[in-house]
């Protein structure tokens, strides 16, 4: 705040005839609308299966997707700003919610501009987050690295020029620092304090479009004038946000600035290092947390009398139960990606050993299990987390965890129901004793109107139908037995531990996986021309044991992530 003429008030930057948020609409102008969904996979075309080369008509020739801007979305603002100024920075948590399109807050940070809200919102965070540093000593001289006396001393220009080009991924122009030193000169005559006015170049520089959106809008290939790549700087962002969800470090900066990052095999190497940082991991979750729609649960309710075990902490175990079977078979054991739907390797404390009926001692401090061979579980689908997910508040569905496997682990789309088709499901007939898979089967396999789509969900979904609807083990269901018999394409299984094994072997998984990934790591849904961008890294997956390092390192060197429509 500025102290003037007995009035206190804030130094805007707008004041300042700076670039503000108000820019952002000028960038945005020329943004391409969003891709169309995705499209069917069944009834004769082509399926994810096609993909491995195996199966289908040839794929068309590659043509790159048009380049966009994309806004950050929560976490990667949270991330580079602790990254940009220490991890003791507390980084605001009130910004405008993100918005998912076709699953992920990436692709809908490719829609989103900012609107009058978000614009004083990033405003205060600014002002926030840098009024925290230079309002610490220690932590405003670890940032700085020198105590000007005034805004002329050399360090200050040079420290501007650092921070500039960490927090904008790429380095200033020198009007552009010139400016931005300015800011910092103007602030410090209005304060009659040089730290204060660094302090409000910090700030401005977190609220500039150039770092609250990723510009990425490429230069002509030269090797092919009819499209374009991204830049060695581009290149940077892009590769950090998909592996870090943060902005680049000062080797992959580096990196850019000797051009590095136009070549493959050094977007490879780059990749595995990063890979190798801790910072990889929690970014990584975040794909596997939407693609798996792990933020629905918390909102969801339960009979207190039918699941007296339900409760925030009996939720945040079972998310933090598939998060750490993700982070020990995919991320720090690099293993096969399929394993994810067979490893018996789980992670349990009270809360979980309790719902599972696991006999032992468990405190809340998660611990390595191994399921027994004749253990009814086996990997993600059998996790709470899933099955509770796709459940509802009394009883179990076989049509939503059916459709789940269909829609998201086999990337085949479920057409909606006709408007004049209810789906609720009428409550037994009085004096009847059935099975919720009795009830299904009378009312969706056995009329034309509803077997059409039903037919490929609730036979993959009866399955599961031994683990009720907060995801215990039972045996039977309104006291008759379960009967979790079932079929995926044409392979039948007897129950939840054969159903797995018959989606992590089935044609399309790989392949679904690599697509849900690329969606993610390029922020738009595929377009046709991209299909052979995806192919290939769905053989080099399928050709280097399934790992999931290599679908990132593969997919940050493929062209779909490379270039853009010129």
């Amino acid at each position: 705040m500025m102290h003037h003429a007995g009035r206190t008030r804030r130094l805007t930057l707008s004041g300042l005839s700076l670039l503000g948020l108000t820019a952002c609409q000028g960038l945005i102008a020329t943004r391409p609308s969003i891709d169309p969904p995705p499209t069917t996979a069944r009834d004769g075309g082509r399926t994810d299966a096609s993909l491995d080369g195996s199966l289908g008509p040839p794929l068309p020739a590659f043509v790159p997707a048009a380049a966009t801007l994309h806004r950050l979305t929560q976490i990667q603002y949270q991330n580079s700003v602790r990254q940009l100024l220490g991890a003791t920075v507390r980084a605001p948590t009130d910004l405008e919610l993100d918005t998912q399109l076709y699953g992920f807050a990436n692709i809908g940070a490719a829609e989103v501009t900012v609107s009058p809200r978000a614009a004083e919102q990033f405003e205060a965070a600014g002002y926030n987050v840098a009024g925290q540093i230079f309002g610490d000593p220690a932590a405003r001289m670890t940032l700085v690295r020198c105590a000007p006396s005034t805004i002329e001393d050399p360090c200050v220009r040079a420290f501007v020029q650092r921070f500039a080009r960490s927090a904008w991924r790429r380095p200033l122009s020198t009007m552009e620092l010139d400016r931005w030193v300015n800011v910092a000169r103007t602030a410090a005559r209005a304060y009659g304090d040089t730290q204060k006015g660094i302090e409000y170049a910090v700030a401005g520089l977190l609220q500039s479009p150039n770092f609250l959106f990723r510009v990425e809008r490429g230069e002509t290939d030269p090797s092919d004038p009819s499209r374009k790549r991204y830049t060695s700087y581009e290149m940077a962002s892009r590769l950090s946000f998909l592996l870090w969800s943060s902005t680049p470090d000062e080797a992959l900066l580096d990196a850019a600035s000797r051009g590095e990052l136009l070549s493959a095999d050094s977007v490879r190497a780059q990749a595995r290092r990063m890979l190798s940082d801790p910072r990889a991991h929690q970014a990584l979750l975040g794909f596997f947390r939407e693609h798996f729609k792990l933020d629905r649960i918390a909102p969801q309710t339960r009979d207190a009398m039918a699941y007296p075990l339900w409760s925030p902490a009996l939720v945040r175990s079972m998310v933090r139960e598939f998060e750490q079977i993700v982070d020990d078979t995919v991320l720090t054991r690099d293993g096969d990606l399929r394993d994810l739907l067979s490893t018996r390797t789980t992670f349990l404390d009270s809360n979980l050993a309790r719902l599972y009926g696991v006999p032992g001692s468990f405190t809340d401090t998660p611990t390595r299990y191994e399921w027994p061979a004749n253990s009814p579980r086996m990997g993600l689908l059998t996790t709470a987390a899933v099955l509770s997910n796709f459940a509802h508040a009394v009883t179990t569905s076989p049509t939503l965890r059916g459709k789940f496997v269909r829609q998201f682990l086999l990337c085949q789309t479920i057409d909606p129901p006709p408007p004049e088709v209810t789906t609720d499901l009428p409550p037994p007939l009085p004096g009847t004793v059935q099975t919720l898979r009795q009830r299904l089967e009378e009312l969706h396999l056995q009329r034309p109107s509803c077997a059409a789509c039903h037919e490929r969900m609730d036979p993959i979904g009866f399955g599961l139908e031994h683990f009720d609807a907060i995801g215990a083990y039972r045996t039977t269901d309104n006291t008759l037995p379960v009967n979790a018999r079932g079929d995926l394409d044409g392979r039948a299984f007897a129950n939840a531990r054969e159903l797995s094994l018959a989606v992590r072997t089935h044609p399309a998984m790989v392949s679904c996986f690599a697509r849900n990934v690329y969606r993610y790591a390029t922020g738009h849904v595929e377009r046709e021309g991209e299909e052979a961008s995806i192919a290939g890294i769905t053989q080099a997956v399928s050709s280097q044991g399934y790992r999931f390092s290599v679908l990132l390192t593969e997919l940050a060197a493929s062209d779909g992530f490379r270039y853009a429509a010129q």
